[in-house]
């Protein structure tokens, strides 16, 4: 008997050993198969982690340039600016009520205006925006008329010799924040006998420069008429703000006609396959995305990039540097005008994207994060298109250019989006 028990010890162990590596087998077959299930058994076994995955798509569905902003009425710089080979604009400032009657000095009586002295145009100036180191003539001329004087084309034709009422020679860079133009006094006193209005369209007649005209109150001043009532200097003047009355037309048409710019020369035509922002006027650039729903609606994005290709652009200030600004259309899919679409997109803090600085002489790649953006396409309604849009920084106030390839471009320069990802794991009981 004692010789059998190694025996059955040994027949034990290999017992236990085969069952042993049956066990180990099963788990491991189990595991196995809850890997390629992801989160399927975490009970059972290790969990496997998704890889993040990076992807660069072709997801611009629908993209374009619009020309023509900002909205006449809504900047509060306009340029007054004679560049003949790049930029020439005028800008027009309408006085449609003018005081007839005036308060004798301490006599408490209503006198009329029949004759007035120290006629002047004061003409509020951001600084920043003057070019021209040589002497400049800024003429003022008479540009009201019976005529449809909405139409740009009937507007320009009174800039002529017989129609100029004023004049000052400066050097744009050496202005200071505001203008004092001197007006015909001759002319202002008919004007207010005919009980009629006054119409100011001013222009660099003579020399190359620019200044930046201040067009509303915005805590900086705004442009007005002044005059004294009568040639006695003790007198206060008599001093007009900005406006004007359009029949039969709202009340935003009317103040958008208050200040508001002319342009001889602007932007040239954009050539094929190219998007612009900025300009004179500027352009405005939308871009609506198609992205798979597994990105947008169920995967984590942890980067997010617009990919853009630029190209050279020799207009305006080619060489500053300029902001390009993001904006947010939040308009649904049933408004198709894509010039209201703009206007009514968000920007600023709203716009969740970064902007960033550009020089419009530059060319190449170009990326804009736009992961703050990216992240709120699953929360919007289906109706809300995704979709991106920019202007430019000071925007009708400088005549910079920003050029890219469109998606009409070939494959290697049409805007792309790069996205990094986490794919989202479903979790199930086995």
């Amino acid at each position: 008997m004692p010789e059998r028990v190694p025996h059955r010890r040994s027949r034990w162990r290999g017992l236990l050993s085969l069952a042993t590596v049956l066990v180990v087998t099963g788990a491991a077959a189990a595991c196995s198969e809850s890997l390629d299930g992801g989160a399927a058994c975490p009970a059972l076994c290790p969990s496997q982690s998704e890889a993040f995955r990076d992807t660069t798509i072709d997801a611009v569905a629908l993209d374009t340039s619009i020309q023509g902003f900002p909205t006449l009425g809504l900047s509060a710089v306009l340029l007054v600016a004679n560049r003949p080979d790049t930029l020439v604009t005028h800008t027009v400032m309408r006085f449609d009520v003018l005081a007839t009657s005036f308060i004798p000095n301490k006599t408490g009586a209503i006198d009329s205006v029949t004759t007035v002295d120290s006629v002047f145009l004061a003409v509020p100036l951001d600084t920043t925006g003057r070019l021209g180191s040589r002497p400049v003539t800024i003429e003022a001329y008479d540009v009201d008329t019976t005529a449809s004087d909405t139409v740009s084309t009937v507007v320009r034709s009174l800039f002529r010799p017989d129609r100029r009422i004023g004049a000052l020679t400066v050097v744009p860079t050496a202005t200071g924040d505001s203008l004092r133009i001197p007006i015909n006094k001759a002319f202002m006193e008919r004007k207010i006998a005919a009980k009629s209005r006054v119409r100011v369209g001013l222009r660099i007649a003579q020399g190359n420069g620019q200044i930046r005209v201040r067009a509303f109150q915005f805590g900086a001043g705004a442009p007005t008429l002044r005059y004294d009532p009568t040639t006695d200097t003790t007198y206060s003047p008599v001093i007009l703000n900005t406006n004007t009355s359009i029949a039969n037309v709202p009340t935003d048409i009317n103040l958008s006609y208050q200040v508001y710019p002319i342009t001889d020369v602007g932007s040239p035509v954009l050539p094929p396959q190219t998007l612009a922002v900025g300009g004179y006027p500027a352009h405005r650039t939308y871009l609506r995305f198609t992205v798979p729903a597994r990105i947008t609606d169920t995967a984590t994005i942890v980067r997010a990039e617009l990919v853009l290709t630029q190209r050279r652009s020799r207009f305006g200030n080619a060489n500053d540097t300029v902001t390009i600004v993001p904006l947010v259309p939040t308009t649904t899919g049933v408004v198709a005008d894509l010039r209201r679409v703009l206007d009514l997109s968000a920007e600023g803090a709203l716009a969740a994207v970064d902007t960033a600085r550009m020089v419009p002489s530059d060319s190449g790649q170009r990326t804009l994060n736009v992961l703050a953006l990216a992240r709120t396409w699953r929360t919007l309604p289906t109706n809300v298109p995704r979709a991106l849009a920019f202007r430019i920084g000071l925007e009708g106030a400088q005549p910079a250019e920003l050029r890219f390839f469109s998606s009409e471009a070939p494959s290697a320069l049409r805007p792309k989006l790069r996205i990094t990802y986490l794919p989202r794991s479903e979790f199930a009981l086995p």
